[in-house]
């Protein structure tokens, strides 16, 4: 017996939803949305996310959501001590906890590494300290969470986090968002969680933020190969490894 025909007989024997709508068009949300697909991506309480990290009652994939969740919330290059705007210390401390010396990082179209990245946070924390002082506020919506399918009692894995960064403008006293996305590798590394790549898209260029973006550090060359996660042929390995 064919496949195709197995197939239906096992599906004839179960009961089969309603279409949700008349005409089903690709592209186009169905009415009404399934819930089940909405309610997968992984929404974190920031006051609960260091807890949740490695609580074991929690599923992988919240365990993971949460680690980054509290993790962005160290590292993310803000001021923290509205008395001294230009203080770094405790988001740069965030930053050396979190990202492994190994980091590959983009932020739109450009490219960083572990040394170079960190000097684009310092622009961007003083940006930020010059257009909104102590008024920051980054959040994110949810987060959709791949948890390491090589190793399934590793707690790293391929995570993707959308939300928005903004808060009240210094010169006008008014409110300022823009949408921002994100996608982490994490690693288990020694133990312990690491990101080991990030690429980082945000609209808040559109700003009036100082339109001076770092062009040192930037790195447009391939990044290196890691054959632990990337499958290349030996022609492509041998190109992105020159």
């Amino acid at each position: 017996m064919l496949w195709s025909s197995l197939v239906a007989a096992a599906a004839a024997g179960k009961p089969q939803p309603s279409p949700t709508t008349a005409a089903f068009t690709p592209g186009v949300a169905p009415s009404p949305f399934p819930t089940e697909a909405e309610n997968a991506r992984i929404t974190i309480d920031a006051t609960k996310a260091c807890a949740q990290a490695d609580d074991e009652s929690q599923s992988r994939a919240v365990q993971l959501a949460a680690w980054l969740e509290c993790q962005i919330l160290a590292f993310y290059p803000y001021p923290r001590d509205p008395k001294n705007l230009s203080d770094t210390s405790a988001w740069e401390k965030g930053y050396y906890d979190t990202f492994h010396p190994t980091l590959r990082a983009s932020f739109n179209s450009t490219r960083f590494d572990y040394t170079t990245y960190v000097q684009v946070y310092r622009f961007f924390s003083a940006a930020i300290a010059e257009s909104y002082g102590d008024k920051w506020h980054p959040w994110r919506d949810f987060y959709v969470v791949s948890a390491d399918a090589f190793n399934t009692s590793s707690r790293g894995g391929v995570v993707t986090g959308m939300g928005y960064n903004g808060g009240i403008l210094k010169a006008t006293g008014k409110p300022y968002y823009a949408p921002n996305a994100a996608y982490f590798v994490v690693k288990e590394i020694d133990g312990r969680r690491w990101i080991t790549e990030i690429r980082e898209q945000s609209t808040l260029n559109g700003s009036p933020l100082p339109e001076i973006w770092p062009k040192e550090g930037q790195d447009q060359r391939p990044w290196v190969y890691r054959p632990d996660y990337e499958f290349l042929t030996s022609e492509q390995t041998s190109a992105i490894c020159t």
